[in-house]
């Protein structure tokens, strides 16, 4: 037969020992938990890290780009000023000779062109 007293005290030791790995466990649940949230924000910082340098080296190429272009723009830009001065030069002179070469001629087609304008307006 069976004792209560006998039961009581191995359950108090049961007891005792449950408490314990309780205690145990909630430890090492804890050291799970800042192990993990460690490693999170260890993986967070060397992705912020490398998503800075990517962003770095992404703008910087951009700059190199824009830099080398931009010298080829301007000098593209350069040119074309200068062959459009250099084509009104020669499309002045071109006139200045026409007109010298040829006075009456001139006056001619100036004085037809202002009765025609005069005859277009003068209708609508």
């Amino acid at each position: 037969m069976r004792n209560g007293t006998a039961h009581s005290i191995p359950s108090k030791d049961l007891v005792k020992e449950i408490n314990a790995l309780k205690a145990q466990l909630k430890r090492v649940s804890d050291a799970m938990a800042n192990d993990a949230s460690d490693g999170m924000n260890r993986a967070i910082d060397a992705v912020e890290s490398k998503s800075r340098e990517t962003i770095d080296d992404a703008v910087d190429a951009a700059q190199r780009f824009i830099d080398e272009y931009s010298e080829t723009a301007k000098d593209t830009a350069s040119r074309l000023a200068r062959a459009s001065s250099q084509m009104r030069d020669s499309a002045a002179d071109s006139l200045v000779e026409t007109v010298q070469a040829r006075p009456f001629g001139t006056l001619a087609a100036v004085v037809g062109i202002g009765f025609l304008a005069g005859y277009l307006c003068r209708r609508a």
